[in-house]
């Protein structure tokens, strides 16, 4: 039986953008990009790490900028490089569009699939007005 990598991850993965903040400045870039299992108040991440097992209930990127404007397009995309015949490699799950509003924080979090994340190796883009700002890798252990 195939499955195919659209029926894997359609409804079994959700993200979020929470609140980002962003200052004045002409030019801004992502200073800072943590993952963990939740985020604090202060977005710090909650038991950070960069493996995570395939039951983890979801995975949060938390990361701070510097110098970007309220307004400015912001893209996260999260991304299967490999998950070995579940998916094509670098299969992008998911990905939110939106403009940047004012601070200077943000996150996005992924959600356990019901059947837990395959495991391999995966990776966050973030990405200002169209341009790659920070990659953050990660992967799931084998169960």
């Amino acid at each position: 039986m195939k499955i195919f990598a659209g029926d894997l991850f359609s409804c079994c993965l959700s993200l979020a953008l929470s609140a980002w903040s962003l200052s004045a400045a002409v030019e801004g870039r992502i200073t800072k990009a943590e993952l963990g299992t939740d985020k604090t108040e202060k977005y710090e991440p909650v038991n950070p790490a960069t493996e995570f097992h395939p039951d983890t209930a979801q995975i949060v990127c938390v990361w701070t900028t510097q110098g970007v404007k309220a307004g400015t397009a912001l893209r996260v995309v999260w991304i299967a490089e490999d998950v070995g015949k579940l998916a094509p490699p670098n299969y992008k799950i998911i990905e939110l569009s939106m403009k940047t509003e004012t601070g200077v924080h943000g996150s996005s979090y992924l959600t356990k699939p019901n059947k837990g994340f395959p495991a391999g190796k995966y990776r966050l883009e973030i990405y200002l007005e169209g341009e790659l700002a920070k990659t953050v890798p990660f992967t799931i252990a084998a169960r």
